[in-house]
């Protein structure tokens, strides 16, 4: 595996693992990257600086692939016949100067039986007899799995009598765009030329482009067939291509596998104007939510002040239970604001939050967006939510109760509580003033001293001095219960505001953590899309391949 690939293939990882954890991607995202094969046949002969063009024998049961092999190296060195439907092994024919030292672990090296050859004209191709792909024997296909992420190129062998069966076909299907393809109809000394025309309808159907498909007896015999132009067409491919170049499909089938696996990972986070439509949605339930909730608790807060100001009446030290002779305290009793705030945002408000969040989540699900990622921090702003509520109502509580009433009503009781003294002082030293003058006047002879009646009058114009600003000065003066009505409504309409702030935030903060994501995948996409090798030619009808 090239370090280009590894690196981004751990960058994706990394960004899956994250991804799933923050709830963007489902759970089996990791499951779906580690099916991405990264073996590839670069693994085998690194001690070597060119490795050789790893070509597999594919095919179902007496199709004769062993007999094919035999041919082709000249010697019996792989087992033929009866022996065949009962052989679970991989036959490995190549050149001596590519002795298998260090082998990756996953190959099942006791099954496979190796044949080395000092032939120079097929130094460059290493050939692979395997197991026969349709029998009962899970074993055979488990060999073949193992071994495929190695093979450059498949030649499939079919014979006329087994050419429609589909077992072994359809199990090499998924990898046609992995691999060059060459079609070999074998036993042809027992076929027709129709068969032939039908095998490459049914391949062209299947998607391959111009299959290319030879003939041959699988044993030395003076019957006409394409043995000698199976192995040229490799060798001319080497010579007209290089190695490298038929190398790249697996290198670019694992290149596109990952990119594909991106590009997929980020369709899965949504389209921006899905989620324009989710932020109109969420922020118009939220707002609507709020003002049913805001609603319900100013009705509630106007029960409930009503029952703290009674029970609060009938403490100790309150004037009620002062009449009714309980106690000999003047302090006034306390009004407990704490024990208020808690009872009216009770966990009934709570349950109300928890399906406004239900509803959320459930109008994101059905937009078909990760709504697993707010699932979280929907539960986080829940407790949040109530710590700012609560915030808000004392902090709106205590300020009324510091300053009760409205600033005009406080601007009159305060004075109307200079005038209780004032006017009665007014009046009295005016009563002084002529009570001095009429005695000095009365002295003289000049006038009569002041009667009883005076003495009435001036009392009363003093008693209506204080009496009439007291009467105003009580009427005026801030009530504790409106001053803790005003206090809740404010701090209830203070609290809400925060809350829908806090749903605004945390959908911003959601949406921020998407974008980094995308953007994040979005570069790692372009990344392996450089990875890609310039796209293969069309090899002049010496190799098939798939039109994906």
């Amino acid at each position: 595996m090239s370090p280009d690939f590894q690196s981004l293939y751990q960058s994706l990882k990394h960004q899956t693992n994250e991804a799933v954890a923050s709830g963007w991607l489902q759970k089996d995202a990791p499951e779906r990257l580690d099916n991405i094969e990264q073996l590839h046949v670069s693994e085998l002969f690194r001690q070597h600086p060119h490795r050789p063009l790893i070509v597999g024998l594919f095919g179902g049961t007496g199709v004769g692939k062993s007999s094919l092999l035999n041919r082709l190296a000249g010697e019996e060195i792989a087992r033929a016949g009866v022996e065949r439907p009962t052989s679970h092994e991989v036959t490995l024919y190549l050149h001596k100067d590519f002795r298998l030292e260090l082998l990756p672990e996953d190959l099942p090296m006791t099954d496979t039986r190796i044949a080395y050859h000092s032939k120079p004209e097929r130094r460059l191709i290493a050939w692979l007899d395997m197991p026969d792909i349709d029998s009962t024997a899970t074993h055979n296909r488990e060999i073949v799995k193992s071994w495929l992420p190695y093979v450059d190129w498949i030649i499939y062998v079919v014979s006329p009598e087994r050419y429609y069966d589909d077992i072994g076909w359809r199990f090499l299907q998924e990898r046609a765009s992995r691999h060059a393809w060459l079609f070999v109809m074998n036993h042809w000394d027992q076929g027709r030329e129709e068969q032939i025309d039908d095998l490459r309808r049914r391949l062209e159907a299947e998607g391959f482009k111009n299959p290319t498909i030879l003939r041959t007896v699988g044993i030395p015999t003076d019957e006409p067939d394409d043995f000698d132009k199976l192995e040229q067409i490799i060798n001319d491919a080497i010579n007209r291509y290089g190695l490298d170049i038929l190398q790249q499909l697996g290198i670019q089938a694992r290149n596109r596998d990952l990119e594909n696996l991106a590009e997929r990972f980020i369709n899965e986070l949504g389209d921006d104007s899905s989620w324009r439509d989710a932020e109109q949605e969420w922020n118009q339930t939220t707002r609507e939510q709020l003002n049913s909730i805001d609603k319900h608790l100013q009705t509630q807060a106007e029960a409930l002040t009503q029952s703290f100001m009674i029970k609060a009446s009938n403490k100790p030290g309150s004037l009620l239970a002062r009449l009714k002779g309980g106690n000999d305290n003047p302090a006034p009793a306390p009004i407990d604001t704490d024990q208020l705030i808690h009872s009216l945002w009770n966990q009934r408000n709570q349950a109300r939050l928890d399906a406004l969040n239900e509803q959320l989540v459930n109008q994101l699900q059905n937009r078909r967006l990760p709504w697993q990622a707010f699932e979280h921090p929907l539960r986080r702003l829940r407790d949040n939510a109530s710590v700012a509520m609560e915030q808000a109502l004392n902090d709106a509580v205590n300020a009324t109760m510091l300053n009760p009433g409205s600033a005009w009503q406080r601007a009159v009781y305060r004075y109307t509580g200079t005038l209780i003294w004032v006017l009665p002082l007014l009046a009295a030293l005016w009563a002084v003033f002529h009570v001095i003058t009429s005695f000095y006047a009365g002295t003289q002879g000049e006038d009569e001293f002041l009667g009883f009646n005076f003495l009435i009058h001036a009392s009363m114009l003093i008693l209506l001095g204080a009496l009439i600003p007291w009467l105003l000065h009580n009427k005026v003066k801030p009530s504790m219960a409106a001053a803790i009505r005003q206090g809740l409504k404010n701090g209830i309409h203070s609290g809400i505001t925060r809350i829908e702030q806090l749903y605004k935030n945390t959908w911003q903060e959601r949406i921020n953590s998407r974008r980094q994501l995308r953007e994040n995948l979005q570069q790692l996409e372009t990344e392996i899309k450089q990875l890609q090798a310039e796209p293969l030619q069309e090899l002049g009808g010496l190799m098939s391949s798939t039109s994906d």
